[in-house]
C-alpha cells in the first residue's frame, strides 16, 4: 500500500509539473525570443541563443556569450530576434555584465510584445521545482522542468545548480518558478542533467539603473575593461584576506587557501614499485572563467606544486631531470595572438624568510584590448638539495601588475621546508 501511495504521489507530481510547464509555455511564449547573431557578409546565422522580454519597452535579457561576437566585431555582425509569431527584427545592445555573462538588448523598431516576464523578489527554497525555457538546437521554444539545488558552493562567480537539461541554444533563456517569475538565466551545462544558472541578484543589478539607452560600439570594450579590472581587484582582495594554511608535500610545506574559492586535487606515483623517483602533486584551481569571445577566456587561477626526489639519480642527473620537469608549464587560459602579446619573462634566484632558495621565472603578457590587464605565469624550482626539490607553478588570467606582484610575494614567501 505504501508503494501505491508513493506511485500515486509521483504520478500526481509529474502531472502537476507537466500542467505547469504547459501553462508557462502558453502564457509566456510571446515574451520568449530566439537571439541570432547574423554575419553581414553572408546574411546567415553565425550563432543562436535565447532571450526574454522584461518590460513593455522591448528590453530583453540574454547571456553575454550569446552576443559576444557582435560585441567584439560590430562591423562584421548584427543582432536579430525571432519572435514566437515568426516576426524578425534587429536588436541594439543596451548593457552588458561580462563577469556574470549577462547582456541587455532592445528591439530597435517596430512592435514588440505587450507580454513580458517579471522578476521574482527572492530565490526558491532548495528542492523546489523550477522551469527552464529556451530554444535548443534551433528547434523552437520549449519548457524543461527541473529542480532548484541552491547556489553553487565554493564559487567566486556565483551560479545556481539546476537539475535539468540546458541544451545548446537555450543560453540566455529564463528559468522561472511555478508562478512564472524569473529566478535565473540559463548559462551552462555540465551534462548528465547538471545545469548552471545566473542567479536572480545579478539580473536585478544589471537592470537596476533603469537606463536602457543603447551603448555606442566604441564603448563596448571600455565597459568590459572596467568590469574586468573591478572583478580582479575584488578576487585578489578576497584571496589575500583568506585563511592561508601550510600543508605538507613531500619534504616541503606549501601554502593552500582554506575553505572556499579553489578546488584542490592530489596525485602521486608512490604505488609504482619500478619508479626511479617519487613524484607527489598538489593542484588547485578556480573552477570558473570569464568568457570574452570564442578564442579568449580570462579570470582563472591555477596553482600547482610537485615534490620530486630520487635516491637512484646522481646529483647531476637529478638536476637535469628536475630542470626538465618545469619545461611543460604554460598559460592556464585560452587566448590568441590577436588578444594578448608574447610573454615577457624575468628570471631570478631568490631566498625567502624560511631559507628556501628558488630559481624562479615570472612572465607577463599584456591584453591588447584592455590596458593594465595581464596574464601571469610563474615557475619556481628549489635549489637547496641535490636529490630532492619542490617545483611551484601558478597562472593568473586577467590581473593588474599590482595584484600579480602582491600574490607572487605572498606565494613565494609562504613556501618552507619541514
Amino acid at each position: 500500500m505504501r508503494y501505491m501511495f508513493f506511485a500515486l504521489a509521483l504520478y500526481s507530481a509529474m502531472g502537476f509539473a507537466q500542467q505547469t510547464a504547459q501553462n508557462l509555455f502558453s502564457h509566456y511564449q510571446s515574451a520568449l525570443y530566439q537571439i541570432r547573431i547574423i554575419e553581414l557578409g553572408s546574411g546567415n546565422k553565425s550563432s543562436i541563443g535565447s532571450g526574454f522580454q522584461i518590460n513593455d519597452s522591448g528590453v530583453l535579457v540574454t547571456n553575454y556569450h550569446v552576443v559576444s561576437e557582435f560585441v567584439y566585431f560590430p562591423e562584421k555582425y548584427r543582432i536579430e530576434y525571432l519572435a514566437a509569431d515568426g516576426s524578425v527584427g534587429d536588436l541594439s545592445l543596451v548593457n552588458i555584465d561580462v563577469v556574470n555573462d549577462l547582456a541587455l538588448v532592445q528591439v530597435k523598431s517596430g512592435s514588440n510584445s505587450a507580454d513580458f516576464f517579471s522578476l521574482s523578489s527572492s530565490l526558491p527554497e532548495q528542492g523546489s521545482s523550477i522551469y527552464s525555457l529556451g530554444n535548443p538546437h534551433d528547434l523552437g521554444m520549449i519548457v524543461v522542468p527541473g529542480t532548484f539545488n541552491g547556489v553553487k558552493k565554493n564559487s567566486f562567480y556565483q551560479r545556481i545548480h539546476f537539475t535539468g537539461s540546458i541544451n545548446p541554444g537555450m543560453s540566455g533563456g529564463p528559468v522561472v518558478n511555478p508562478e512564472g517569475l524569473v529566478v535565473g538565466v540559463n548559462v551552462a551545462t555540465a551534462g548528465n542533467q547538471i545545469g548552471f544558472l545566473v542567479p536572480l541578484t545579478k539580473i536585478h543589478a544589471l537592470i537596476g539603473t533603469k537606463n536602457f539607452t543603447p551603448l555606442a560600439p566604441e564603448d563596448y570594450k571600455k565597459v568590459i575593461a572596467s568590469q574586468l579590472m573591478v572583478n580582479q581587484q575584488r578576487l585578489f582582495e578576497r584571496l589575500e584576506q583568506g585563511v592561508w594554511k601550510s600543508n605538507e608535500l613531500g619534504g616541503a610545506k606549501i601554502p593552500t587557501l582554506e575553505g572556499a574559492l579553489l578546488s584542490c586535487w592530489g596525485d602521486s606515483n608512490s604505488a609504482d614499485q619500478e619508479a626511479l623517483y617519487l613524484s607527489v602533486e598538489n593542484r588547485c584551481s578556480l573552477d570558473e572563467e570569464i568568457f570574452l569571445h570564442g578564442g579568449l577566456r580570462t579570470g582563472g587561477i591555477e596553482i600547482e606544486f610537485e615534490w620530486l626526489e630520487s635516491g637512484e639519480f646522481g646529483a647531476h642527473r637529478f638536476y637535469d631531470f628536475f630542470s626538465g620537469s618545469i619545461s611543460g608549464a604554460g598559460a592556464g587560459n585560452q587566448a590568441g595572438k590577436n588578444d594578448v602579446s608574447n610573454y615577457q619573462c624575468k628570471q631570478d634566484i631568490v631566498a625567502n624568510t624560511h631559507d628556501v632558495k628558488t630559481k624562479s621565472i615570472l612572465c607577463l603578457r599584456a591584453y591588447k584590448e584592455f590596458a593594465h590587464l595581464y596574464d601571469v605565469l610563474y615557475i619556481g624550482a628549489t635549489l637547496n638539495h641535490e636529490s630532492q626539490g619542490l617545483i611551484s607553478h601558478f597562472t593568473l588570467a586577467g590581473v593588474s601588475q599590482e595584484s600579480a606582484m602582491r600574490f607572487t610575494k605572498q606565494f613565494v614567501g609562504a613556501i618552507a621546508w619541514q
